[in-house]
């Protein structure tokens, strides 16, 4: 039976008075009278109350409405930090905060935002993602079955041909693929198992939500989506690391030669049992849960005037074959990417630009750029698709015809932005099309959360669109003849390649001034750069490999 709650006026004077609203507000219960009167004062009149089999639906949700460092109720947020704070937090952690607001502004809408349906799509999505780890494990298994009757039946026709002598031997080895079978087995049991955990969880986390959704308060809501979120993004890591770690099995039988000495009784075993585990590469989707209710800052803008260069490698470019270097990436784990155009490879190499190998890829590759720590997208220039590619194992995720040639490329926001020759389709990271933003330039682009960059090099000038495809600004100037490849830092701050003023320049976020911070010999044909915003550097290489370099950005 459920408690019963009190109303909290009457409790005060020391009168138990079973609830019969509840305020989300006060966050405490109200009898009939203290109803009445609540309406009544100015103060409350406008807070929200609901019934309490309503307030008992979300009793339980995950909601904390104190700072849980100074015990005080939440008053502001701070948009910078995206925090919660109470009236310590605010003076001792904040100060110097200039966009600090009312938790209840910062809460206005919070139902209605996207920043809850994203959360409900998460849940959806990892739900999802577990069923398919699920189905992925009941299939190994059957197939687990499948191998073990197969292996059973060779040695079994085997066993037929040979002598008396085979019973004992044919026992051990039935023995062995058993023991083998049952360990592979309990392993995918074992995930089974772990798999069916976390789908509760996210069917309760689903439940709260929709319940948080219909009948918390705003504030509730707003704090609650990203307490939740929390739990939901654990959830993603949890399952993301156990796909990594299962395997699929696939059983061998190897019969020895000795077989054949079987009549004078010297084998001593039957054959072996090997067991393959190549690692199931499950795609795990994600989502990128976006706050959009609050707009945050990412960084302070920088003044170009303060970026500097500091050369860190220069890279030793193999000279095997034609080079004709057109994009390049820096990758999770440091390594350098180089797209040449002349060949069907791309290049790899180290942070001390030593050549590591090279990845054959399907065609003549353009431009490639990250997406996470084990896959890329890669542009193919005239062939007219580009593909999301492992490179761990070079294996094509998915390849994506656009009906138009693919140059440059880039990514952010969770999204794919590929360059056509009159506009640019926006993808997200599976390769299904979202929308297409025209844009003016031909070869490359750079995208931030909220603008797009584009190098003309006809026009010599580099433009700034919004996500609308709006134009924010345009720079022309004769410092900077047939721009090529473009990066753009946190700051929005766009680094360019000046083809025929051979230099490297990067252009302020307002698109009015500039700062020159690289001029190349003419003997060299500048192209591509690319910017890795959590590491600060910069990759930067000319066509033909002669001059290729990575640096670190410095801001005074």
């Amino acid at each position: 039976m459920a408690s019963v709650i009190s109303c909290g006026p009457c409790l005060y004077d020391e009168i138990h008075q079973n609830a019969r609203k509840w305020c989300t507000s006060c966050e405490e219960g109200l009898c009939e009278d203290c109803e009445k009167n609540h309406k009544k004062t100015k103060t409350t009149r406008d807070h929200k109350l609901i019934s309490i089999d309503d307030y008992r639906k979300i009793e339980d949700v995950p909601i904390n409405i104190t700072c849980s460092d100074h015990d005080k109720k939440f008053e502001w947020f701070c948009k910078s930090h995206d925090k919660a704070l109470c009236v310590t937090c605010l003076p001792s952690e904040h100060k110097s905060c200039s966009d600090v607001i009312p938790i209840d502004v910062a809460a206005t809408n919070a139902r209605q935002s996207t920043a809850i349906s994203d959360l409900q799509e998460a849940i959806e999505l990892i739900f999802r993602n577990i069923t398919h780890c699920i189905n992925n494990r009941n299939t190994a298994t059957k197939d687990i079955e499948k191998e073990e009757k197969d292996i059973r039946k060779i040695i079994q026709d085997t066993r037929r041909k040979i002598n008396k002598h085979l019973d004992a031997l044919e026992e051990k080895l039935i023995q062995t693929l058993v023991s083998a079978s049952e360990k592979c087995k309990s392993n995918c049991n074992t995930f089974t198992r772990k798999f069916h955990s976390q789908q509760k969880t996210l069917i309760r986390l689903k439940d709260q939500v929709l319940k948080m959704k219909e009948f918390a308060s705003d504030l509730q809501v707003f704090l609650g989506t990203r307490q939740i979120d929390k739990l939901v993004m654990s959830e993603t890591e949890s399952i993301k690391t156990a796909a990594k770690s299962m395997y699929d099995y696939k059983f061998n039988l190897v019969l020895y030669s000795d077989i054949q000495k079987l009549s004078n009784g010297l084998v001593k075993d039957f054959g072996k049992i090997q067991v393959a585990e190549p690692t199931s590469n499950l795609n795990i989707k994600e989502i990128k849960i976006e706050q959009a209710q609050i707009q945050q800052k990412i960084q302070p803008s920088r003044n170009v005037a303060d970026v500097n260069l500091k050369l860190l490698t220069m890279v030793k470019m193999k000279r095997e074959g034609d080079i004709r270097i057109t994009g390049c990436s820096i990758l999770a784990n440091g390594h350098l990417l180089f797209a040449n155009y002349n060949t069907t490879e791309l290049l790899e190499y180290n942070e001390e630009g030593n050549c590591i190998g090279r990845i054959q890829v399907s065609a003549n590759p353009y431009d490639i750029t990250v997406l996470d720590s084990d896959r890329i997208a890669i542009t193919y220039g005239s062939k007219r698709f580009f593909e999301i590619f492992n490179y761990h194992n070079s294996w094509v995720v998915k390849m994506i015809e656009t009906g138009g040639n693919c140059w440059g490329l880039s990514q952010s926001n969770g999204k794919i932005y590929v360059r056509h020759n009159q506009d640019i389709g926006v993808f997200d990271k599976m390769g299904n099309k979202l929308s297409t933003l025209a844009a003016s330039g031909k070869l490359y682009i750079s995208s931030s959360k909220i603008n797009i960059f584009c190098s003309n090099n006809s026009k010599n000038n580099v433009c700034c669109y919004d996500m609308s495809g709006q134009e924010v600004w345009k720079f022309h100037d004769d410092y900077v003849q047939h721009p090529l490849g473009v990066a753009n830092d946190c700051s929005g701050n766009v680094f360019v390649v000046g083809g025929m003023s051979f230099n490297l320049l990067i252009i302020q976020h307002d698109g009015k001034t500039y700062k020159n911070l690289l001029n190349l010999n003419r003997n060299s044909i500048p192209r591509a750069v690319y910017y890795d915003k959590d590491k600060n550097t910069l990759l930067f290489c000319d066509q033909r490999g002669d001059n290729c370099a990575l640096y670190k950005i410095l801001y005074s």
